[in-house]
C-alpha cells in the first residue's frame, strides 16, 4: 500500500526531533519537555505520548540500573545485547517483584544494554519459565513502518526451530513498550570471548558469565599452544553456524546481521545464533549510532554494505559468518577502517590480509576456508551455507577441501569484477597499443622496402639534386645580374629624365619583387639572403631619394601668387619664402649647366642633397597645416599625371583596368593638340567640347574612390597653376587642355 508523501515526511520529522531529544538526554543533561511541545506544535501529541512511556520504561527500569548488573562490552564498543546470563542458573529463581512487570513478564534483572535495546532476564509468569526479554528502542517503536518490519520478522524467526537457533516466544507491546522474548542461553557471545582472548598474556584472565575460569584458559591454553585441537574447535563452531543458516536459508529467512555477538556460546560449547532477522531493523534505526553501525558494518557483505537491495541474499550470511571466524581466528576483523567512508572502501575494494600472515600457525586450509567465504562476488563464495559446513568438517576430518585459494586468472577476473571501469581503460589502451604497434611495424616495413628500392637511385638522386643546385644558383646569378641592371638603368638612364619618377619607381620595385620570387628557391642559403637585405636597403634608399625629389618638384608653385595667397602665409613667412624659392631657382640653373660636365650620378647625389636640404628649410617656414596644403596643390598641379604614382594609385586602391583608362585620358590630354592642329578644330568647336580631363578622370573612378580623391587634392585652387618651369610670377597662358582643372 502506498504511504502518503505528506505522513512520510511528518514521519521523518518526528523521527528527527526524537533523536535529538534521545541524543540531548545521552550528554548527561535533561532537555526541557515544554520547549520541545512549543517549538513543534503539530507534533505535540505524538512527543507527548512518548514521554509518557519513556517515564514508564525509566520507571521499570530504574532498580535494575541500580543494581549494576550490565554485562560486559564488546570488543567492537558495543554493549552487550545476547540473550545470556551473568551467571549459571543451577536453581530456579523467583523472580523479584521490585524491578515490576511488562506485560507477562516479571523483570529480574538487566542482563544487556546496546544499540538495539536493553535485555533482561525475565519469568515468563504464564509458562513459569526463564526467558531473554528484549525492550527495543524509543526511536524504533514510533516509525510504524519499521515496528510492522519487525513483527512481520521476528513471527518469521518465531517459526525457526533448530538447535543451534535461539528461539524466539513472543512478540509484543505493553504500554508502548515493544518487547520480544527469547530463550535464555547460559553462556555469552563471541564478541565477549574474541574480547577477552586480546588481554595480555600477563593479566589474570577474567571470568566471562556462563563460562568457567577454567574452560576459559583452557580455550586461551590451546589457542596459545597452536595444536590442531584448537582450530577444530573454530572450525567446529563454524560449522555449527553454518548449519543453522542453512535451516534458516531452506525456510527464505536470511539473517542479514550475522556478527560475533550475534554469535552465543553456552557451558557445553554448543552455538546459539540470535537475533534472527533482525539485522534489517538494526539498518534502518541504527544508521547513526556510534560503534553499532562500524560493529555491524564490519561483517557485512560488500553488496550489504555497498546498499545493493537487489542481491542480497543467503551468500550475504556466508560471508558475515566467515567475517566472523576471521576475527575470532586472528583477533583482528578483515577490515578496520576507522570511519565509515574508509571502511566501505576497504569492503568494497581491498582484499583481506591472509589469515597466516596475522597468524602463522593457522592452518593453510582453513585459512583457504576462510578466504572463500570472503570473496567479493557472491558468486565466487560458497553456493550455499551447506556447503561452508561441509567444507569446515572435511577439514576437521582431515580430508581434502574443495575450497581452492584463487589461481592468477580467477585473482584477475575477481579484480575486473570490481574495477570494469579500469579494465575497459586498460583495453582501450592495450588495443591502441596494440593496433598502434602493428601500423609502425607495418610503416616500418614499408618504408624499408622504400629505402631498399630507393637505395639503388640514391647515387642519381644526389647527382640530380647537385645539379639543380647548381643552376639554381647560377639562375641566382643571372638574375642578380638583370636586377642590378634595373637599378642602373633607374639610377643612370633615367635620372636625367624629367617625368620619368613614376617610372623607375616602377622598375625599382618590380625588380626587387622578382629579386624576391628568386631567392624562395634558396630559402637556406644565408648568402642570398643577405644579398636580398643589401638589395632591399638599396631600393628603400632610392625610393626615399626620389620621394624627396619629387617633393622638390612642387617648389614651382611657391613662386606663384595664387599659391602664396591660398597658403596664406604671413609677411615673416612670404620674406622667408621669398629667400628659399631664389635659392632653389639658382640651384636649378646650376644644375642645368653641369649636364655634360658632371657624372650623371654626381648630379643625382648633389640634387638629392639640395632637395632634402631644401625640405628641411621648407617644413621650418610652413605649418603643418600649409604643408598638407600644399601637397593638395600639387597633386593638383600634376593633373592626370598625378595617377601614375605608385602613392597615389595605392591609396586610391585603383585596378589594373582603372590605370589603363586614365592613362588613355592622360595621353588624350597631351597629345590632343596635334590631332586639334591637323583638324583645325582644337579651340572652340562644339564637337570637341566635353568633359575637362579631371571630370572625365573622376567619371572612371567609383564613389568612394572619387571621395578619396577629393580628400587628397582638398579645395580646388583659385586660378591658374604655372606648369614646372615656367616663371613663378608671370601668369600661365591659358590652355583648357594643357592646365588640368582642380578636381571638383
Amino acid at each position: 500500500m502506498t504511504r502518503n508523501p505528506a505522513e512520510t515526511s511528518r514521519e521523518d520529522r518526528l523521527n528527527e526531533v526524537l533523536l535529538a531529544y534521545l541524543e540531548a538526554r545521552q550528554t548527561g543533561a535533561e532537555p526541557d519537555r515544554s520547549a520541545f511541545l512549543a517549538a513543534y506544535p503539530d507534533l505535540r501529541d505524538d512527543l507527548a505520548t512518548f514521554f509518557a512511556n519513556h517515564d514508564e520504561v525509566e520507571r521499570l527500569t530504574a532498580p535494575a540500573r541500580e543494581c549494576g548488573l550490565r554485562g560486559p562490552e564488546l570488543a567492537t564498543g558495543v554493549e552487550n545485547t545476547g540473550p545470556s546470563r551473568a551467571t549459571p542458573r543451577t536453581e530456579f529463581r523467583a523472580p523479584n517483584s521490585a524491578l515490576g512487570c511488562l506485560g507477562d513478564f516479571h523483570l529480574i534483572r538487566e542482563v544487556g544494554r546496546g544499540g538495539m535495546g536493553v535485555v533482561y532476564e525475565a519469568e515468563q509468569i504464564s509458562l513459569n519459565r526463564l526467558v531473554a526479554l528484549k525492550v527495543l528502542p524509543f526511536a524504533a517503536a514510533v516509525d510504524p513502518r519499521q515496528l510492522q518490519r519487525f513483527k512481520n520478522e521476528a513471527t518469521a524467526a518465531a517459526n525457526l526451530r533448530h538447535e543451534n537457533i535461539v528461539p524466539v516466544f513472543a512478540v509484543g507491546c505493553e504500554r508502548g513498550v515493544h518487547y520480544y522474548a527469547m530463550q535464555f542461553v547460559e553462556g555469552q557471545s563471541l564478541a565477549a570471548l574474541i574480547a577477552e582472548l586480546r588481554r595480555p598474556k600477563t593479566d589474570t584472565p577474567e571470568a566471562i558469565p556462563g563460562m568457567s575460569t577454567a574452560a576459559l584458559a583452557r580455550f586461551a591454553t590451546e589457542r596459545e599452544s597452536g595444536g590442531p585441537a584448537y582450530w577444530d574447535r573454530i572450525a567446529g563452531l563454524g560449522r555449527q553456524a553454518a548449519i543453522a543458516l542453512e535451516y534458516a536459508h531452506q525456510t527464505g529467512i536470511v539473517h542479514r546481521d550475522v556478527k560475533p555477538g550475534n554469535l552465543l556460546l553456552d557451558p557445553r560449547g554448543q552455538l546459539w545464533v540470535a537475533d534472527f532477522g533482525l539485522a534489517q531493523v538494526i539498518g534502518d534505526s541504527g544508521l547513526t549510532a556510534t560503534g553499532e553501525l562500524l560493529g555491524t558494518l564490519r561483517y557485512a557483505s560488500p553488496e550489504q554494505a555497498l546498499g545493493r537491495r537487489g542481491v542480497v541474499d543467503h551468500r550475504s550470511d556466508v560471508y558475515s559468518l566467515g567475517a566472523t571466524l576471521y576475527e575470532l581466528l586472528t583477533l583482528h576483523p578483515p577490515f578496520e577502517g576507522r570511519d565509515r567512508h574508509e571502511l566501505l572502501r576497504q569492503i568494497a575494494d581491498e582484499e583481506p590480509k591472509p589469515l597466516r600472515s596475522i597468524n602463522s600457525a593457522i592452518p593453510t586450509g582453513l585459512e583457504t576456508i576462510i578466504l572463500k567465504a570472503l570473496r567479493k562476488e557472491p558468486a565466487d563464495r560458497y553456493a550455499t551455507a551447506q556447503e561452508f559446513a561441509d567444507d569446515l568438517q572435511r577439514f576437521i576430518d582431515r580430508r581434502p577441501i574443495l575450497a581452492r585459494p584463487p589461481s592468477f586468472a580467477e585473482r584477475f577476473r575477481m579484480w575486473v569484477r570490481r574495477h570494469p571501469s579500469t579494465l575497459f581503460v586498460c583495453a582501450a589502451v592495450l588495443i591502441l597499443v596494440t593496433a598502434g604497434s602493428l601500423l609502425s611495424a607495418a610503416l616500418v616495413s614499408a618504408e624499408r622496402d622504400r629505402t631498399l628500392a630507393e637505395h639503388h637511385r640514391a647515387e642519381d638522386l644526389y647527382q640530380r639534386e647537385r645539379q639543380r643546385a647548381e643552376e639554381a644558383e647560377a639562375r641566382l646569378v643571372l638574375a642578380r645580374r638583370a636586377v642590378d641592371e634595373l637599378f642602373r638603368a633607374s639610377e643612370e638612364e633615367l635620372a636625367d629624365r624629367p617625368g620619368t619618377d613614376h617610372l623607375r619607381k616602377r622598375l625599382l620595385r618590380s625588380a626587387l619583387a622578382y629579386y624576391q620570387e628568386l631567392l624562395i628557391e634558396l630559402r637556406d642559403n644565408s648568402r642570398a639572403q643577405a644579398e636580398l637585405l643589401d638589395t632591399t636597403r638599396r631600393v628603400e634608399t632610392i625610393l626615399a631619394d626620389l620621394a624627396a625629389l619629387r617633393a622638390a618638384t612642387h617648389f614651382h608653385l611657391l613662386c606663384q601668387p595664387v599659391v602664396l595667397d591660398d597658403l596664406d602665409l604671413n609677411p615673416a613667412q612670404r620674406t622667408r619664402m621669398k629667400d628659399l624659392t631664389a635659392r632653389t631657382a639658382k640651384q636649378w640653373a646650376e644644375c642645368m649647366r653641369d649636364i655634360g660636365r658632371i657624372a650623371p650620378a654626381e648630379r643625382g647625389r648633389r640634387a638629392v642633397a639640395q632637395a632634402r636640404a631644401n625640405e628641411t628649410d621648407l617644413n621650418s617656414i610652413l605649418t603643418s597645416s600649409q604643408q598638407g596644403r600644399l601637397r593638395q596643390i600639387g597633386l593638383q598641379s600634376e593633373g592626370p599625371s598625378a595617377f601614375r604614382d605608385l602613392e597615389v594609385a595605392s591609396a586610391l586602391g585603383l585596378s589594373p583596368d582603372q590605370r589603363g583608362r586614365i592613362r588613355v585620358i592622360e595621353d588624350d590630354t597631351m597629345y590632343g593638340w596635334m590631332r586639334g592642329a591637323s583638324q583645325r578644330k582644337f579651340e572652340c568647336s562644339d564637337e570637341t567640347k566635353e568633359q575637362s580631363t579631371n571630370e572625365r578622370i573622376l567619371a572612371v573612378l567609383t564613389g568612394t574612390q572619387a571621395q578619396k580623391w577629393r580628400e587628397m587634392t582638398g579645395e580646388p585652387i583659385k586660378g591658374p597653376l604655372a606648369p614646372f618651369g615656367a616663371s613663378g610670377h608671370a601668369p600661365p597662358k591659358k590652355s583648357p587642355k594643357s592646365n588640368a582643372k582642380p578636381a571638383p
